[in-house]
Formats: structure tokens, C-alpha cells, sequence
């Protein structure tokens, strides 16, 4: 007798059969209708768009908020970019004037 054996085994699965929707028609669903969610309190007009909601009055102004947003992440990008390209020309400046500093002592001596 094995220590381990199997005492249960899955049973086959049967395939899928086929559903009959020959009588009702495909649904083609826009996705663009989803994408402009907005809510109607009072007099204000909530749209949602980027995971926020925010207070509008025309559609425009939701697009506008939009490409605010990407443009303000692409310029935080640029800004974080340049200022590594800083630190490091920062580094090699003072790696230099290290080496002059040593090459100037070793010509006094």
C-alpha cells in the first residue's frame, strides 16, 4: 500500500454546448457612450473623467481638464528628467575638478 495515493480523482468535464442565439440579435455596445459618465444634482453638473469627478458646465471643459492633466505629468517627466541629467554633470564637474586639484599637487611636489 502507498503512503501517498490518490483517494479522490476529477472527473472529466463535458465539453460546452453551443448557445442558440439565432433569434436574438448581436450586441454592439460603443464603448465611447461609457466613457462621458456624468451626474445631474440641482443645477451642478458632475462629469467623471480620469478616476475624478469634476465640476463642469460644457463637455469641452472635461477634455480641457484632460489634456491639462497629461500635459502637467508630461512636464513633471521632463522636469524629473532634467534634473538628473543635473546631478550628473554635477558629478562629473566635481570628479574634474578633483583631478586638476591632484594633478595640480603632483606638479608643486
Amino acid at each position: 500500500m502507498p503512503l501517498f495515493n490518490k483517494k479522490f480523482e476529477s472527473k472529466p468535464i463535458p465539453p460546452r454546448t453551443s448557445r442558440c442565439n439565432n433569434g436574438c440579435p448581436i450586441v454592439n455596445e460603443d464603448l465611447d457612450d461609457y466613457k462621458q459618465i456624468s451626474l445631474n444634482l440641482g443645477n451642478k453638473e458632475l462629469r467623471f473623467a480620469d478616476g475624478i469627478w469634476i465640476h463642469s458646465s460644457r463637455k469641452g471643459d472635461v477634455d480641457e481638464v484632460i489634456r491639462l492633466n497629461r500635459r502637467l505629468k508630461s512636464l513633471e517627466e521632463e522636469s524629473n528628467m532634467s534634473d538628473v541629467k543635473i546631478e550628473v554633470l554635477l558629478d562629473l564637474l566635481a570628479e574634474h575638478a578633483t583631478m586638476i586639484n591632484v594633478l595640480k599637487s603632483n606638479k608643486e611636489k
